[in-house]
């Protein structure tokens, strides 16, 4: 993840590589939960994938904010105020998981249609396209 790559000696790696295995992982693990809601796989795998998604979401935040913690040059606010809406947004749907309600999976796949995947294609590529800038 980010947050164990030296962002200013990339070392053959770029950041959007990185930026792109972690938005696959999430998009990858979104499908196994819609997979698991419409083939009726139960709630406890479709509980399971849904947490999945969740810690994934939550370590690709935490590792874009190591990012931004390393550019002390650079103000990262409003992309740190857009991580916790969603991360907000991600605990309210959350406490249905854990309340063992289908509601809360079925709301995190809208969720991850809407405000997620407009954060990882569009928000994400301008964070990356600024921390490319890094001297």
């Amino acid at each position: 993840m980010l947050d164990q790559v030296n962002l200013s000696q990339l070392q053959g790696i770029s950041v959007g590589d990185i930026h792109d295995r972690e938005h696959f992982e999430i998009k990858w693990k979104t499908q196994h939960l819609r997979m698991a809601i419409l083939e009726g796989k139960g709630i406890d795998k479709i509980i399971a994938d849904a947490k999945e998604l969740i810690v994934a979401t939550l370590e690709h935040f935490k590792s874009e904010e190591s990012a931004m913690d390393a550019d002390t040059l650079r103000n990262f606010t409003t992309h740190r105020r857009l991580h916790t809406d969603i991360i907000q947004s991600l605990r309210d749907i959350s406490n249905d998981l854990e309340q063992r309600r289908i509601r809360g999976a079925i709301e995190l796949i809208k969720f991850f249609d809407v405000s997620l995947t407009n954060h990882l294609d569009v928000e994400d590529a301008a964070f990356e396209r600024e921390l490319r800038n890094v001297k």
